[in-house]
């Protein structure tokens, strides 16, 4: 059976809602403190060969972030930087930028995949090359919890053909794919054989041709995982 595919980015922009100042500069919004640069660009494009929906943020994590849990979703800081206009919310406050953002687009993504049953989701993501002094050296992260068969073998599949086209791919790296994070909100509540949810971290150290080759690549194996499911 043929897997549907559905494409979320949760770090998609670094807009502001109008007349919202968050006492932060334009070249801090515009940095990876305010989005995941690239992401779009690679989620927009699978979504086009794959004609697949992808569900996207309309604004800046600083705002609101759609991929940790609604406990920490409106940050005080990030990357170890404080955000003002978030510091003193009040309650009520941090309830409407939930029910704004968060509750809608989040449901969103689960109502799509489920949708698309069985479903590969991926959630699209870009990180940073040097973090905390220290150089990350993958290429391509492929995020995923080794407990759900489907969803381990899913990755593997990914794994295997980017590895082949000379990527430097690796599981659950820079990151774990257990971490808080969207897909880890989902799965409780979709079944591993319907739902696999995987999260793809592409280096912000690749150039627009380097980014250009890895959608064609991702493209490919995506094709293949979808054919094989479950693998």
């Amino acid at each position: 059976m043929r897997a549907g595919l559905v494409l979320s980015c949760e770090h998609a922009t670094f807009a502001l809602p109008p007349g919202l100042d968050l006492g932060l500069g334009p070249e801090v919004l515009a940095s990876h403190h305010g989005w995941d640069a690239g992401a779009l660009d690679l989620a927009r494009a699978l979504a086009g060969t794959q004609r697949a929906p992808l569900i996207e943020a309309e604004v800046s994590r600083l705002v609101i972030d759609l991929n940790r849990s609604a406990a920490k979703a409106v940050p005080q800081e990030n990357f170890g930087l404080p955000i003002p206009g978030n510091l003193h919310l009040r309650p009520e406050e941090i309830e409407r930028r939930l029910e704004r953002y968060h509750r809608p687009y989040r449901a969103a993504v689960r109502d799509a995949a489920r949708a698309q049953a069985p479903c590969l989701h991926l959630s699209l993501h870009s990180f940073s090359k040097v973090l905390d002094g220290r150089t990350r050296a993958v290429e391509v992260g492929v995020l995923f919890d080794p407990a759900r068969p489907a969803e381990a073998r899913a990755s593997e599949g990914l794994l295997r053909a980017l590895r082949a086209q000379g990527w430097d791919a690796r599981p659950n790296d820079p990151y774990l794919g257990i971490d808080d994070g969207l897909t880890t909100w989902l799965r409780p509540q979709l079944p591993d054989g319907s739902y696999a949810g995987i999260e793809i971290e592409l280096s912000q150290s690749l150039d627009p041709a380097r980014r250009a080759d890895l959608a064609r690549d991702l493209d490919a194996a995506l094709s293949q995982v979808r054919k094989d499911w479950p693998g």
